[in-house]
């Protein structure tokens, strides 16, 4: 499996080295910012932010592709832009901005909702691959694969990459796992099995072109309003950021890893929400 190494930048650098690239990964775009809670909207990004950030990529002198475009291009400094699930937004309001800029992205998008309310339907899914985005797997229901049995993993990466092949006309070779949450280790050779290249995880870092490839390919998530400042920094992978972000992952993966994937999603949910409502 062709995935990227993860290693970490020296304290003493303030941008990323030459063989080093950060990826990004959104959820929603929306004209505005979402309220605040644990339900859907919570990783929504308003335009303003999104632009800001596409913005800050190019001021800082790098490219802003699909990840397999800046996986092929070591040593050059580049931006791999991300979104996962394949909600409307990302087509009306994220992909016309990409395209204004001349920069491209990956959509991972979840088939069983596929031409649902809130969803891209796959005329709209051509229409991305036909402007140079790529558009690859996101499972087929969107469910915790580390809670997944062998049979019922292959199915989801199979069903996923088999809809994708047939409607897009194309060999599907990516996934991002939903919700970060990767597969048990000793049913990880299923993904290969299945025909997948470069599997995709939600922790936050810098991916690096320096072998030996091994781990899943780290993307920073973005969520409600970005400042450019703050831009800027996830762009030139400011190692005080990764510091400060790695600290708090860690953090919830251990509750994560004590309640389960499902319970934890339930925990979070319900804990976001009372500080909405404490607001």
């Amino acid at each position: 499996m062709i995935v990227a190494n993860s290693e970490s930048l020296p304290a003493s650098s303030g941008m990323a080295a030459a063989d080093s690239w950060v990826a990004l990964v959104y959820h929603d775009v929306q004209p505005a910012a979402a309220p605040s809670g644990g339900g859907p909207d919570h990783f929504t990004v308003p335009l303003a932010s999104f632009e800001c950030m596409l913005d800050a990529i190019a001021e800082a002198g790098h490219a802003g592709y699909s990840l397999a475009t800046a996986m092929a291009r070591p040593g050059r400094r580049r931006v791999a832009i991300t979104f996962d699930d394949g909600t409307l937004g990302q087509y009306d309001y994220a992909f016309p901005a990409l395209v204004a800029r001349g920069m491209t992205a990956t959509f991972y998008v979840t088939i069983d909702w596929i031409g649902t309310p809130g969803f891209m339907t796959w005329d709209q899914l051509r229409d991305l691959v036909a402007s140079g985005m790529s558009v690859q797997s996101h499972t087929a229901t969107h469910p915790f694969l580390s809670e997944l049995g062998a049979d019922e993993l292959r199915a989801e990466l199979i069903a996923s990459k088999t809809a994708l092949d047939t409607e897009l006309g194309q060999d599907t070779s990516e996934i991002a796992f939903p919700g970060g949450d990767a597969p048990a280790s000793r049913l990880r050779f299923l993904i290969t099995e299945a025909g997948y290249q470069t599997a995709v995880g939600t922790r936050w870092g810098v991916n690096t072109d320096r072998p030996p490839m091994r781990g899943f390919v780290r993307r920073c998530t973005l969520r409600g309003e970005v400042t450019t400042e703050r831009a800027r920094r996830i762009v030139e992978a400011d190692p005080w950021l990764k510091l400060s972000s790695t600290a708090k992952e860690a953090t919830l993966r251990r509750i994560r890893a004590t309640l389960g994937a499902s319970r934890y999603a339930r925990w979070r949910r319900r804990f976001l929400d009372s500080l909405a409502g404490d607001s």
